[in-house]
């Protein structure tokens, strides 16, 4: 028995013009033409109608469907179609078809994809686009890469996909996205949507959807951890020590796709940081004393770290309103009052460092976690750096600081 022969051929939504002679031909010569029920409609006025399989209901099923009606051909030179909408090497069905079925020669006949259809109605280049694809994904993955990236493609499997992406944009504040959706493109029905914050939607949202988004305040590039504090704009001692801060970025344990309190955030250099380490993460600097808090905001510029979003107000007045942290760094304020608050706002299995000098905070820290039964691990850094005094050299320490860390286990 021959090796099956399968052809993947992409078809432009909606155009049956698009369909080249030489497509035509190859539909014509295969023994079957699989393909989805919208595309039936689109191309059961040929004359091969009767080649025309409809996908099942159930994606996963194809490779067997294929392998079925292979078996039931009596020439083995016969081969078999599937269509797919636009470039199906694209987040399309073609790897999925050679996973499936290893044995098949597959030979592929791309059209003009969803994805390249989208950017030419707003008239975008996109080399420098991101692109994702939710099809078989989780969701939860869509922050990361809308955190990440300025310009995206997203291929949705729903109009709830679609709901998601825009309660995530509204819930973390991104007020600097511009949202298109495109619904049954290529189609007498097509619709382009464009939101920006709120990101309100008023109407149904068709199935047949796709996105793309722009960001008007692209990140800066990489800054690197552990940088001087010269780099920074502060008012006096309301800076964390380059010293302090890489160990602090390294105890959150830091994902893509995290949500950070940054409370006290003074000069914001750990929030900062810590968004580019890695990219993909959004942090909360809240700061209380206006001097600082402005100092943050021009540091934010000067790195473009704009996943850094800074709150000027006392912790405790809005921390009921923040999305819910999966991380939270304490490097000043009340811990007293403070602590209890953040720690029960803080998602299961999250991350919180405190810094503490005090050894007045640092009772009241333990207290807490030990009354509340909760392990930690806590760290003393001292830190002498090297001061020439006259004709000699000498190490000056600075006072030691205590770095305590606690992660928040499901109940």
């Amino acid at each position: 028995m021959q090796r099956l022969k399968l052809f993947v051929i992409g078809v432009k939504s909606g155009d049956k013009d698009f369909v080249s002679k030489d497509v035509l031909r190859i539909l014509e010569s295969c023994s079957g033409v699989f393909l989805s029920k919208r595309f039936f409609e689109q191309f059961k006025e040929f004359g091969f109608k009767d080649k025309l399989v409809v996908f099942p209901d159930k994606l996963k099923e194809l490779p067997e469907n294929i392998k079925e009606f292979s078996k039931s051909l009596c020439d083995d030179n016969s081969s078999i179609a599937v269509l797919a909408t636009g470039d199906p090497n694209f987040f399309g069905i073609t790897s999925f078809l050679k996973r499936n079925l290893p044995d098949a020669e597959i030979i592929v006949k791309p059209n003009v994809s969803t994805m390249q259809e989208a950017f030419a109605k707003l008239s975008l280049n996109w080399e420098d686009a991101a692109f994702f694809s939710l099809h078989g994904r989780q969701k939860e993955s869509v922050t990361a890469f809308v955190l990440k990236n300025s310009k995206g493609f997203l291929f949705t499997s729903s109009a709830e996909d679609v709901l998601y992406l825009l309660k995530i944009l509204k819930d973390l504040r991104l007020d600097d996205y511009i949202v298109y959706i495109f619904e049954d493109i290529g189609t007498e029905n097509e619709t382009i949507t464009e939101l920006s914050f709120p990101f309100l939607i008023k109407k149904p949202l068709s199935n047949l959807n796709v996105v793309i988004f722009l960001r008007n305040n692209p990140l800066g590039s990489y800054p690197g951890i552990g940088l001087l504090e010269e780099c920074y704009k502060y008012k006096a001692g309301m800076i964390t020590k380059k010293e302090l801060r890489s160990n602090i970025i390294s105890l959150l344990t830091l994902r893509e796709g995290n949500v950070i309190w940054d409370i006290g955030a003074g000069s914001g250099s750990v929030s900062i940081e810590a968004t580019f380490n890695p990219v993909g993460t959004l942090s909360f600097a809240i700061e209380k004393d206006e001097e600082a808090y402005l100092n943050l905001k021009e540091n934010i510029k000067t790195f473009s770290a704009f996943n850094v979003k800074p709150i000027f107000a006392d912790f405790s007045s809005v921390y009921s309103v923040l999305p819910p942290p999966d991380r939270i760094f304490i490097g000043g304020g009340k811990i007293k009052t403070n602590l209890p608050l953040a720690f029960n706002a803080l998602k299961k299995n999250g991350v919180m460092v405190i810094a503490l000098v005090s050894i007045d905070n640092l009772l009241e820290a333990i207290t807490f976690f030990d009354k509340n039964d909760v392990k930690y691990s806590l760290v003393q850094i001292n830190v002498a750096k090297k001061e020439d005094v006259k004709k000699a050299s000498i190490m000056k320490a600075s006072n030691p600081v205590y770095l305590l860390r606690a992660e928040k286990q499901p109940v």
